[in-house]
């Protein structure tokens, strides 16, 4: 040992105990299960002081420990036990009577213990072996430990890890990245039947003399009182524990003005010392010793870990694996990127294939026990493991993990979802949510989500739901790209699946919802069709006559307290349709954010009303009816020249390529639609234009890129057209006419910047305007912006772009908004993948 025995080894509500003590205490512990000479034991206990002296007799007895969740059923108890057949078990009290009813089922013998019991015992002139805790007193190849992996996917399997896979891990962060020095105290909190904190908060911490701090309370207050008392210097914790942490702090900064300053001059500064000298406060209430917050078990936000820095937390995310003892990799001391998982384990050899992360080193696990099939699935003939994690390595060879293969819901426009990053901005709005889980429903997105008990409580689900969505629903959506939005959702008042690191088990998720609306449908089917009969019933000739036009134009039933856009998938497109239908049939003229249900739209009508006279709505006919009266943006001088000056500085910094520009006609109208990747796109795309053309050529934007007033007073004097949410038909208008008139627009039809290079579903403007108006489209395939200034870049790189303009696409007769879409988009999609 490279400590003293007096040194405290473990601080916990029975008591302060010194490493000999310790070690006395798991002498009395061994004593009891010596005879037995077992090769496996179970523990299965809450996170105790006997639970650290049980797991340290099993090694001292050269058994295999076999850690159980203390809240395990009687079946996962039993499947555990029939699995791995221990001789022995170390029970606490709590955990006693489901292990004697397990115990009754089986055909062979285990003996229990109770921990509780053995705590007590007088340790007094007791034998103490210090080779216990030396870890060259072990063989390396020896088993340690069955792990019973968290069952996120299906059935547990045990994972078998060595004294070697453990040493590998322990020298990785106390002898290579001494984050564990023999002088920082670390918090046992998370439950040690896992390996994360098993190795992270028991193993190395006492091993390598540290010592370490049992909270037996999740409860924030009780966490404060054991950070403060141990003089905490390293706090193990899971992505959810830190969002809850860093929530509750930011409520008490928002809360000032001077407080909300400072941590955002915090976040320019990027500078620990700083921060932690600004909330100095908050440090102290956390015990003012904390030097390391590790994060593992799953990716934490980014805005949640830029959050935590700014506040003077220094943050070490990890990345890992039961099967490898678990770590893969982790940030170092001082390199901390959030998004990032850090560099691996010296002796870990990482690579990516086909998008997979796989690795192989001397902490991966010997198999699964009694499976050499499925371990063979997931080692390779190489010894590499296959993680079934998405990510890449970075030029320093640093690990990013973009997501994991099992849990990708994977659209039928070939669009990838990751669900966790949905999750977590709906838990935002934590006064309506208090937990959500994603799921596919068909050929959109849904939302399991379990409202938040103090507000909810008083509500029926009926109303909970109608809140949800115009709340929570409706604000997530508008930030959201189409393919990203949730277009229903469900109620559930529970608890979500979760492991005992906070991992959502998605297998659980649709079995809770079929279960769960099989009940409900039972005992709500009747109320519900006599509601809603009742309700349709009821309905006014108005509501009955916009009724019968949404079923027209959605195919599907409608019924009066439907809401447009999560239950009948409305898009924009589709209010601007109500919209002009409304206007013709009833006289009203309505705001696309007016509409919301069939009734609210309803109502609104009956109140304003002119005239009833049902017409269904042709865009030919808007489209082509007599807008000059609007007022489009008028050509600066300056226009052309600065799109010149821009396309020489593209040429230079960039090796601007332009090519098919003998496809771009001479005289207009067309409409040019290039893919977008980056907001160099707009200069890009007209490079390859003549100054003539460029002149007659009208871009239509988002409101949103030209917020400030000098910019919209620049968007009307350079051919800007805006796109109004609050009147989109206006804007559509406006696009119409422009091209009446024989000139041209540039419209991208993905309606925003890409979030990874890769094109989202097109939205149909384009294509209504080239149809109704049989105009051609000029397909616009633009290489390499994305690389030059992704989202949330400020820096132009000096990499090479390319546009290119594809042959044109004209209507033909049978021709479809859909089918001119595709036709275009596919276009694209073919040069991106030459």
């Amino acid at each position: 040992m490279k400590f003293s025995l007096d040194r405290i080894a473990i601080m916990s509500s029975a008591g302060d105990v010194n490493y000999q003590e310790m070690l006395q205490h798991v002498s009395v512990f061994g004593n009891h299960t010596k005879e037995l000479n077992p090769s496996k034991t179970i523990i299965f206990s809450e996170n105790r002081i006997g639970w650290v002296y049980a797991f340290y007799s099993v090694w001292q007895n050269r058994s295999i420990a076999v850690p159980v969740d203390a809240t395990a059923t009687v079946s996962d108890l039993e499947y555990i036990v029939r699995d791995c057949t221990p001789e022995c078990m170390w029970v606490s009290e709590a955990c006693e009577k489901v292990a004697r009813e397990v115990v009754s089922h089986l055909d062979f013998d285990v003996k229990i213990l109770i921990i509780n019991e053995v705590e007590k015992e007088d340790i007094k002139g007791s034998d103490f072996d210090t080779s216990t805790l030396d870890q060259t007193s072990y063989d390396d190849n020896a088993i340690a430990l069955i792990i019973y992996t968290s069952g996120t996917t299906g059935s547990p399997k045990g994972v078998m890890l060595t004294y070697k896979n453990l040493w590998t891990n322990k020298a990785g962060v106390c002898d290579e990245v001494p984050v564990f020095n023999g002088k920082r105290r670390t918090l046992m909190l998370l439950p040690v039947h896992h390996v994360l904190p098993l190795m992270g908060t028991v193993v190395a911490p006492i091993l390598q003399g540290d010592g370490i701090v049992i909270c037996e309370s999740m409860q924030g207050p009780d966490i404060m009182e054991a950070l403060c008392r141990g003089k905490v210097g390293i706090f193990v914790g899971v992505p959810r524990l830190w969002q809850m942490l860093y929530a509750g702090i930011m409520k008490k900064v928002n809360a000032s003005f001077v407080t909300r300053a400072l941590f955002n001059l915090c976040m320019k500064v990027h500078s620990l010392k700083f921060s932690r000298f600004i909330f100095a406060a908050v440090h102290k209430k956390m015990g003012g010793h904390l030097d390391y917050c590790v994060c593992g078990g799953a990716p934490l936000d980014k805005e949640v870990g830029e959050g935590l820095s700014a506040l003077g937390f220094h943050l070490l995310e990890g990345y890992g694996m039961t099967e490898m003892a678990p770590i893969i990799a982790f940030t170092r001391p001082g390199d901390y990127i959030c998004g990032c998982a850090g560099l691996p384990l010296p002796s870990v050899d990482c690579k990516v294939v086909n998008g997979e992360l796989c690795c192989k080193g001397n902490n991966l696990m010997k198999g699964y026990y009694n499976r050499p099939e499925e371990t063979a699935e997931v080692i390779d003939a190489d010894g590499y493991l296959h993680t079934g994690d998405l990510g890449y390595l970075d030029e320093k060879g640093r690990v990013y993990i973009t997501g994991r293969t099992k849990e990708i819901i994977v659209l039928s426009n070939g669009k990838n979802v990751q669900p966790n990053e949905i999750e977590y901005k709906l838990e935002k709005f934590e006064n309506r949510v208090k937990e959500a889980a994603v799921i596919q429903n068909g050929d959109m997105l849904m939302g399991i989500i379990v409202p938040n008990e103090a507000w909810s409580r008083n509500l029926s689900d009926e109303e909970v739901e109608i809140a949800l969505k115009k709340e929570v629903i409706e604000p997530y959506n508008l930030t959201v790209t189409n393919y990203k939005k949730l277009m229903s959702i469900y109620v559930y008042r529970g608890e979500l699946p979760r492991t005992k690191l906070d991992k959502l088990q998605r297998f659980k998720l649709k079995d809770l919802l079929k279960r769960n609306r099989v009940a409900d449908e039972l005992a709500n089917k009747v109320e519900s069709i006599k509601s809603k009969v009742e309700a349709d019933d009821e309905m006014s000739n108005e509501m009955r006559i916009i009724k019968e036009y949404i079923e027209s134009e959605k195919k599907v039933v409608v019924h009066v307290d439907d809401h447009l856009e999560t239950d009948l998938a409305f898009d924009s497109l589709d209010k601007v349709g109500l919209q002009g239908f409304i206007e013709q049939t009833f006289g009203v003229e309505l705001q696309p954010e007016m509409m919301t249900t069939l009734r609210s739209v309803a109502e609104k009508v009956e109140q304003g009303k002119t005239h009833v006279d049902v017409s269904k709505i042709d865009w030919h006919d808007m489209l082509l009816a007599n807008n000059s009266s609007l007022e489009l943006p008028s050509t600066s001088l300056f226009y052309p020249l600065h799109s010149k000056l821009f396309k020489s500085f593209l040429k230079l910094n960039n090796r601007l390529k332009i090519v098919g520009e003998n496809n771009v006609p001479k005289k207009g109208p067309f409409i040019i639609a290039p893919n977008h990747q980056s907001y160099l796109d707009g200069a890009i795309v007209v490079s390859g234009l003549s100054t003539k053309t460029l002149k007659n050529t009208y871009f239509y934007a988002t409101e949103e890129h030209v917020k400030h007033p000098v910019l919209k007073f620049m968007a009307k004097r350079n051919n800007v057209i805006l796109m109004e949410k609050r009147n989109l038909k206006n804007s559509i208008l406006k696009l119409s006419e422009v091209l009446k008139q024989g000139k041209n627009v540039i419209i991208f039809p993905e309606g925003s910047r890409s979030f990874d290079g890769d094109m989202v579903p097109f939205k149909k403007t384009f294509a209504i305007l080239s149809k109704e108006l049989n105009v051609p489209v000029i397909p616009v395939c633009i290489r390499g912006a994305y690389g030059v200034l992704p989202r949330g870049s400020r820096w132009i790189k000096p990499k090479k772009i390319e546009v290119e303009y594809l042959k044109p696409v004209m209507p033909e007769n049978g021709d479809t908004y859909d089918s001119i879409s595709d036709k275009v988009k596919g276009s694209i999609a073919e040069k991106l993948r030459n």
